[in-house]
């Protein structure tokens, strides 16, 4: 059942195939090929992909022990649990983690949704680390940037869309973490979050938030 949850690879399914998305992605899935001929620019210099579209060979449910940079924590979401198909609404916790993959500047998002409220509706759920996200973000002629607020707000914006977290009332809270990472998330943007995304259902108005220069990130 879990397998059915659409961070893997979305809710379609071929049968005798598996999740329909994998026609999606290419032979090689090796991470320069996938970055170099995959990644979607969402923004300029910002290059994502996301198990939520197609789930590649190293994105999916991982344990602790499994990175060999240990992720640290963003922030705790609470928020409506729309990953498989239910008849009545559901609220869950999720944390959310950030580590590098293979370089610097390529940032793996991992999320952790905790099984209180899903026991009795995803058949035999177990806790991962399930890595569902990766953002390219280049910066031409900078070598070793720190990862600033702006970035990581727009990297939490791209995760929750992914998410589909764009209906009313389906995320209700977000609290940052305690980490030096956490503290760099403004309160005017996490408080905006129930409300930012409402409606935001196309790519193209993702984008236009993304660039504006008057919203909270």
């Amino acid at each position: 059942m879990k397998y059915l949850m659409s961070r893997f690879g979305g809710h379609s399914v071929t049968i005798g195939k598996g999740k329909s998305s994998d026609s999606n992605l290419p032979e090689d899935q090796s991470l320069d090929h996938m970055l170099d001929h995959y990644a979607q620019e969402i923004i300029p210099n910002y290059f994502v992909i996301s198990s939520y579209d197609a789930k590649p060979e190293w994105m999916g449910s991982m344990q602790w022990k499994d990175f060999p940079k240990k992720p640290v924590k963003i922030g705790t979401l609470e928020h409506n649990f729309n990953e498989v198909f239910l008849q009545y609404d559901v609220s869950v916790t999720t944390d959310i983690y950030i580590t590098y993959h293979h370089w610097s500047n390529v940032y793996a998002i991992i999320i952790k949704t905790h099984k209180q409220g899903l026991e009795d509706v995803v058949h035999q759920y177990t806790e991962s680390f399930d890595y569902v996200l990766q953002v390219f973000i280049r910066r031409p002629g900078i070598e070793n940037e720190k990862l600033n607020a702006k970035e990581l707000e727009r990297i939490l914006l791209i995760l929750f869309y992914k998410m589909d977290l764009i209906y009313e009332d389906y995320i209700e809270a977000f609290t940052p973490s305690k980490t030096s990472l956490g503290k760099l998330i403004s309160e005017d943007f996490y408080k905006s979050l129930p409300t930012i995304l409402v409606n935001m259902d196309s790519d193209e108005k993702l984008i236009q938030v993304l660039k504006q220069e008057s919203n909270p990130i």
